[in-house]
């Protein structure tokens, strides 16, 4: 009796048995590189008959949030254009796989965010059953730049490792001999998910010796020979520089020289053809000759005065660079004021061509400060003056002379106190200079009577100085100032406030 229940119960149960559906995965976990291809399956049994219209396939990212749908296959129905991600086509379900029970996803073009763990689930008319498997997107850091820069002083040099991958990884820098060397490492991950790594130290330039530079993630490497590898340094010689500028001023002379003479020699040719003229038209003629010479005479003067003008400015900048000066601009607009106590702009201080400015100020009001800042600021150029003093930017030269000890003639002073004399050379010369040019600003600081010599030749520049600006500060009512001048602008500045 039992052994036939048996036998019942297993002639039941059989079908059951024999119609079990499973689905395996073919790996548990898959890694791939970046911009690369990879297959994924699962095997499901029993296999889809052909007339099984219920047979439907659907993949998953389901390590996201929210959970990702990659492709869909439904038998009978036209398969979707799939995709992991942005851009349809990169994922495709291998269907002629289906009949030997295989359900096979293929991604193309793999990028970093492909990487998670995807679930694969295969339904037919015997059952549905799923699997899950892992995928691990890698971009190996191949190809390392590097660079190598020398610092702008001294003998050092920056060495520099730069490459891009996945994951995220360390640099290690070692010298010829094996010894581990401390850099400093950044990260910045890129728009297609990969790190540019960049890593670099700082080394002796002036050694020979080997340095590299590994990611650790793959092993990639880079090595820098010092000093081989270093580029060539560019020089600054002071000779090179004054050569140069020698060559293009001699350059600038022989093409005058060259235009010259090609007129005079014109000029001389038409002479000589008109030699059996008129009187009046050989005369005529003379006199355009005349004319001709004298424009090139003042042409070459000209120029001899500027490049005297150009090299007085560049030594006058060097000397002033290092003066020192403290006036608090927003205070000194608000003690200066004019000559009948209204304020007065900053911009006052600077005299207009051919006009003198008369600054008044009790002792310990600040007059030699303020004439150190203007001094300073046309020194250092425009761009850094503060911007109520942008008409320092008319000035081509400012001479600066302290008064207080001053006793004989007021271009001999200048001369001997600013070191002119290789540069002009005369007083005379100076005297000219200051009579003629409107872009020269002259700063007499602490000025008071006293001195014949000196009153004398300032009483006498005042008078015929021309176009030469001319700024005086001076702790009293100097009758000589505005007796020479009858022009002359007065300031007042006040003594400043002690706050408590």
């Amino acid at each position: 009796m039992d052994w036939t229940l048996l036998v019942v119960f297993q002639v039941l149960l059989q079908p059951s048995l024999s119609v079990l559906f499973t689905v395996e995965a073919e790996r548990t976990a898959y890694n791939s590189q970046f911009g690369g291809d990879v297959v994924m399956g699962c095997r499901f049994q029993p296999k889809a008959a052909a007339e099984d219209s219920e047979l439907r396939v659907t993949w998953h990212l389901i390590s996201v949030s929210p959970v990702r749908e990659v492709h869909q296959y439904q038998r009978g129905q036209q398969p979707g254009p799939g995709g992991a991600g942005e851009g349809p086509g990169r994922a495709r379900l291998l269907a002629a796989e289906l009949r030997d029970g295989w359900a096979k996803l293929q991604i193309s073009s793999l990028r970093i965010n492909d990487s998670g763990t995807y679930q694969c689930r295969v339904q037919t008319k015997e059952g549905a059953d799923y699997k899950t498997m892992t995928l691990s997107v890698t971009a190996p850091y191949g190809a390392v730049t590097r660079s190598v820069e020398r610092a702008a002083r001294g003998d050092r040099a920056l060495l520099r490792c730069q490459a891009e991958g996945h994951p995220r990884t360390a640099v290690s820098w070692r010298d010829g001999r094996r010894r581990a060397l401390g850099a400093n490492t950044t990260a910045v991950e890129t728009p297609q998910g990969l790190f540019r790594v960049s890593s670099q130290i700082w080394v002796n330039s002036t050694e020979e010796r080997n340095y590299t530079c590994g990611f650790t993630a793959d092993g990639a490497s880079a090595t820098f020979h010092i000093p081989g590898d270093l580029p060539a340094a560019q020089k600054r010689h002071d000779a090179v520089i004054v050569l140069l500028s020698v060559g293009v001023v001699l350059g600038i002379v022989i093409a005058a020289l060259l235009l010259y003479r090609r007129r005079r020699k014109g000029f001389r040719t038409l002479s000589k053809g008109n030699l059996l003229v008129e009187p009046r038209v050989r005369a005529g003629a003379a006199a355009a000759c005349l004319q001709i010479n004298k424009e090139n005479e003042e042409e070459r003067t000209t120029f001899s005065e500027d490049y005297r003008k150009e090299n007085l400015r560049v030594f006058l900048n060097e000397r002033y660079c290092d003066f020192q000066c403290a006036a608090d601009v927003e205070q000194l607009h608000q003690r200066l004021r004019t000559e009948d106590d209204r304020p007065a702009e900053l911009q006052a201080l600077i005299p207009d061509a051919g006009e003198a400015v008369v600054l008044e100020g009790p002792p310990g009001s600040g007059k030699t400060g303020v004439a150190h800042f203007l001094v300073r600021s046309w020194a250092l150029g425009v761009p850094r003056a503060p911007p109520p003093l942008l008409q320092l930017r008319a000035l081509q030269l400012l001479l600066y002379l302290d008064c207080s000890a001053a006793e004989g003639d007021l271009c001999q002073e200048l001369m001997a106190r600013l070191g002119l004399k290789e540069h002009l050379s005369t007083e005379d010369e100076l005297r000219t200079m200051l009579s003629r040019c409107g872009e020269t600003l002259l700063l007499l600081d602490g000025y008071r009577e006293g001195s014949a010599r000196f009153d004398e030749s300032l009483k006498r520049l005042l008078g015929e100085r021309g176009g030469c600006r001319v700024l005086v500060t001076t702790s009293e009512d100097v009758r000589l100032l505005t007796e020479a001048s009858r022009t002359a602008r007065v300031l007042k500045l006040h003594t400043p406030i002690a706050k408590y």
